[in-house]
């Protein structure tokens, strides 16, 4: 089954086109890689020119103007964070730069430091007008950034187009912790995909997406911190087994999962967005 490969958004994409003609597979990857990179060079907190980091450094100064779907991004965002009570926060930004893990100069800040960075955290200090697409940041200091999110914004974005070129049968796979299966393949009921507690489920025209801090963390004096940090309290979630959300949506899943980790009891609010969640029941009896 052709398979094609590329680096965008600080991930690998992967995308499975069981389509007969190759040369029409390379076409639709070719699309769907362009779309990735076009949502890099707007997300990106890494792209000194992207839209993005534009938005940071101004929006506190005056409103800026955003593109529809940017602005489409942000109120979803702001719709999860109040969901969530604060356990999905785009803002958790400085305190991601303040712990280390954008530089990726790791470090344990005191008490004082986390308590004065928390001040600028918050999605009601992002401010949305509809008319027109304005974004205003409340305080200088306030800095969003997509990486509990972006990676399922992009899937599904990659998911139109594949429904819009009439593809019914794809993977979509943005990093391994966030899919989305198209259909299914040739005589198969769906897509397989292995959950994080071991167990198997098949997904068709469904999404996945896991969240676990096994790969992004550091240890200091023993103690082991994970990079998803509770934008609530400013230090970073207990590590815990991975939390997985299977749903219709990869923007949901992939959003809902990282808040979920942050505060198992939400599952109970997950699943009422998405079809089923995966986490361990030592977390809490909600999972079962």
């Amino acid at each position: 089954m052709p398979a094609f490969h590329w680096r965008a958004m600080g991930t690998e994409f992967t995308v499975q086109l069981p389509l007969e003609d190759a040369q029409t597979a390379e076409a639709v990857a070719a699309e769907l890689r362009e779309e990735t990179h076009r949502l890099e060079r707007q997300l990106s907190l890494y792209l000194p020119d992207s839209d993005l980091c534009y938005l940071n450094a101004h929006a506190h100064e005056q409103p800026v103007r955003v593109e529809p779907e940017l602005f489409q991004l942000l109120q979803i965002c702001k719709s999860l964070y109040e969901l969530t009570d604060g356990a999905f926060d785009p803002t958790v930004t400085p305190l991601l730069r303040l712990w280390g893990f954008v530089d990726k100069q790791f470090r344990v800040p005191d008490a004082e430091a986390i308590e004065e960075t928390l001040q600028r955290v918050g999605m009601e200090l992002v401010l949305l007008e509809p008319e027109g697409c304005w974004v205003y940041y409340a305080l200088p200091g306030v800095e969003l950034s997509f990486g509990a999110i972006g990676k399922g914004w992009a899937a599904a974005r990659c998911v139109r187009i594949l429904r819009e070129l009439g593809v019914e049968s794809a993977l979509i796979d943005a990093g391994g912790s966030t899919q989305y299966a198209l259909g299914a393949p040739p005589n198969a009921e769906g897509w397989l995909f292995r959950l994080p507690d071991g167990s198997e489920t098949m997904l068709r025209d469904a999404a996945v997406g896991v969240s676990g801090d096994a790969e992004q963390h550091f240890e200091a004096n023993g103690v082991r911190y994970g990079h998803i940090i509770d934008p609530r309290t400013g230090y970073p979630a207990p590590s815990r087994p991975p939390v997985a959300l299977v749903g219709d949506d990869p923007t949901l899943c992939d959003a809902l999962s990282t808040a979920v980790y942050i505060e198992p009891s939400l599952a109970k609010i997950a699943r009422t967005r998405c079809r089923s969640v995966s986490v361990s029941t030592a977390i809490d009896g909600c999972s079962k």
